[in-house]
């Protein structure tokens, strides 16, 4: 713990135990009640205080084509894309290919 952590935790020890309510406790010690009120958020989070530390991850979602070629098949047409492949295009020919011959 810094010695900024230790002189805050001090101040929130002794602000919780007065009673009083965080602009009252602040009023004439030099800090605002803001301030008060951010720190001990941020103690009660601390490791080795008692309570769960909170922690931030970025979860990021990798998509992978199971396969780089797909096959598509009508009847009897075989339509083989790549990935990248434009899907209007690909699904205006299998709509032709189910009308059939006009």
């Amino acid at each position: 713990m810094t010695e900024t952590e230790r002189a805050w935790w001090g101040r929130v020890r002794e602000w919780r135990s007065s009673g009083l309510s965080a602009p009252e406790y602040a009023r004439g010690r030099g800090f605002a009640s803001s301030t008060l009120r951010w720190w001990a958020s941020r103690l009660s989070r601390a490791p080795g205080t008692g309570q769960p530390s909170v922690r931030m991850a970025r979860v990021v979602r990798v998509v992978r084509p199971i396969a780089s070629t797909l096959t598509v098949r009508v009847g009897a047409v075989q339509v083989e894309v790549s990935s990248g492949f434009d899907g209007a295009l690909l699904r205006e020919l299998v709509d032709a290919l189910v009308a059939g011959p006009r």
